[in-house]
């Protein structure tokens, strides 16, 4: 009998990689001022720009932990809410939206290869989650998965 997923999934090691990654560009920017400066668009705009993806990031996270804590108890598959814009919308979230609003404010374009960095390690590591899913839910989660985009929101669009 194989033994049950934890409930965070591979996101320690996701969250572990990414930090050391993000705070190597911290550095990097710090350290070369200003040379990785974005300097496209105005910073006040940059700014706004960047609360407003962390912003929609949080919400996204904060809806995405409640309902995979009470999917998990529950030992079901969640496939509405927020589940129906990505399979992964817990990491989407960072990836998508919190990182890059996060790059906007430190005006870093050497910070933009972080969500980039972080999009690529997921792609690797959510396989275990993937296998885990398929295991546990069947065809359920293989037609979930045909349908709804692994982790960018917009994906399904992407794919037609």
């Amino acid at each position: 009998m194989e033994e049950r997923m934890s409930r965070w999934g591979i996101g320690p090691v996701f969250a572990a990689l990414s930090v050391a990654y993000g705070l190597v560009c911290m550095l990097l920017t710090y350290v070369f001022y200003p040379a990785f400066q974005m300097h496209v668009l105005p910073y006040r705009l940059m700014v706004a720009v960047g609360a407003a993806l962390i912003l929609v990031g949080l919400l996204f996270c904060v809806v995405s932990i409640v309902t995979v804590m009470r999917a998990y108890e529950g030992g079901r598959l969640v496939t509405g809410s927020v589940f129906a814009c990505c399979r992964h919308p817990l990491y989407a979230s960072w990836v998508v939206f919190i990182v890059p609003g996060i790059v906007f404010l430190f005006d870093s374009w050497i910070g933009l290869s972080a969500p980039v960095f972080m999009y690529a390690l997921l792609r690797i590591l959510v396989r275990k989650e993937e296998v885990y899913l398929e295991r546990e839910f069947g065809a359920e989660y293989l037609e979930y998965k045909r349908r709804v985009p692994c982790i960018v929101p917009c994906g399904r669009a992407l794919k037609r």
